[in-house]
């Protein structure tokens, strides 16, 4: 019989489990599955003991529905192949507990020795790979956010930007870019202190962020600068947005003792356009906006290449 062993660890009542391994058998007539032992792990891992494990259905994932699918796909592997040459199955799941949480498992099924003539026996792994699963959500959300005011950094919204230009590209749908940019921020840093300036930069976000539609993508580009991409939007509608944002800064109230105002720039893509063709406009375009006053929106699609000073 199968040999039993635990993780490696201090204390067996731990929760956090090593490779959950349960031996498997496969009625050749009926194909149904059973579990003819399992080791520490497996049992730390499900629940039970091994004397309630044995003859039982293995367990995959919490769900039953789900479970039986893993089941149902394993019985089709072993219909399809000749034993003998049954390469294994596996994947990688969310299970779904009765608490509400969920575990990420980890699992493979692959053949165990040889054949007998009325069975044939499995050995299913498993290893709970949540905490991995979770660091690495953790890294790609550091790696693509502004970590100050939670949008979209500047390097993900450069590759969302080139997804969206290619998909306008296929479908010649309307695509607009607009950039603004805090009116004066370098005074209110001087005046009120960068922790002040940075409750502004914050501020500013949640405005963005509670006034876009679902469909629009915001980030922080830089200093004081913010990107809004509005897919399935022409340049018309575009400015009325960039004004509708305009507006609802002028009437927010930040951290500093008088209004805050912000310029914008509004471009729509051109087909085939690049980003580096489209963000030149944009930049130029917002320059305008500053050149002509500031609190402005400037739509013009073409302008001298000299910065503001």
């Amino acid at each position: 019989m199968y040999q039993h062993y635990a993780r490696p660890g201090p204390e067996d009542s731990d929760e956090s489990t090593g490779h959950a391994v349960a031996i498997l058998t496969v009625a050749r007539d009926s194909r149904s599955v059973q579990v003819l032992d399992v080791n520490t792990d497996y049992q730390r891992l499900w629940g039970g003991t091994r004397e309630e494990w044995l003859g039982a259905t293995p367990t995959v994932v919490e769900q039953e529905a789900a479970n039986e699918q893993i089941l149902a796909r394993l019985r089709g592997a072993l219909n399809t192949n000749v034993e003998r040459n049954f390469k294994g199955i596996g994947g990688r799941e969310v299970s779904r507990q009765r608490d509400g949480s969920c575990r990420h498992i980890e699992w493979r099924i692959t053949a165990m020795g040889a054949c007998q003539h009325d069975a044939i026996t499995l050995v299913l792994t498993q290893r709970d790979v949540t905490e991995q699963v979770e660091n690495e959500a953790q890294l790609k959300q550091l790696a693509t956010t502004d970590m100050l005011t939670g949008l979209v950094n500047r390097s993900q919204f450069d590759t969302t930007l080139r997804s969206e230009l290619s998909r306008q590209d296929r479908y010649v749908r309307p695509l607009s870019l607009i950039m603004l940019d805090i009116d004066y921020f370098k005074d209110i840093n001087d005046r009120y202190g960068h922790d002040v300036g940075d409750q502004v930069l914050v501020e500013m976000a949640n405005l963005l962020k509670g006034n876009l539609r679902q469909v629009d993508y915001c980030a922080r580009w830089g200093g004081e600068e913010f990107m809004l991409l509005a897919p399935e939007t022409s340049l018309e509608q575009a400015v009325v947005l960039a004004d509708k944002m305009r507006c609802v800064i002028n009437t927010a109230n930040f951290p500093t003792s008088g209004p805050i105002t912000a310029s914008f720039g509004v471009v729509e893509a051109r087909p085939q356009e690049s980003v580096k063709s489209i963000m030149k406009r944009v930049d130029d375009a917002l320059y305008l906006a500053k050149e002509k006053g500031r609190d402005q929106v400037s739509p013009i699609e073409l302008v001298k290449s000299t910065r503001f000073a």
